[in-house]
């Protein structure tokens, strides 16, 4: 499973639109992430572990309450075993912007990741 999938997957539930790094003008509710991925292990001169630093927009109207929803977020991205993120409000005129910010790790094994 790639990290774009594993983030797809725990928002899902929640009922918005997940995207990766897509313009959200269009869009007045969902969820944008991106993820940035750093080799932190080597093995045999090649990379065996990595890092992801994941950031997770959830983006709202600037008159809707969206406490329950960015907790359930939080608690999402937690629970599909990601840190518990980070929470930085970054709203502007065009309205609300929480921005959730956390880590995971993987091994990878074949081509493929194996998440810690």
């Amino acid at each position: 499973m790639t990290i774009n999938q594993r983030i797809i997957q725990a928002l899902t539930p929640l009922g918005l639109p997940v995207a990766p790094d897509t313009d959200t003008e269009s869009r007045e509710r969902c969820f944008v992430f991106s993820a940035d991925q750093t080799s932190i292990f080597y093995c045999d001169d090649a990379p065996l572990l990595y890092s992801f630093k994941v950031q997770v927009y959830l983006i709202l109207p600037a008159e809707e309450n969206g406490v329950a929803l960015l907790d359930r977020a939080v608690r999402a991205m937690a629970e599909a075993g990601f840190s518990r993120p980070e929470v930085v409000d970054a709203a502007d005129e065009n309205g609300q912007r929480k921005v959730l910010e956390c880590e995971t790790q993987a091994i990878e094994e074949e081509g493929t990741y194996r998440w810690l």
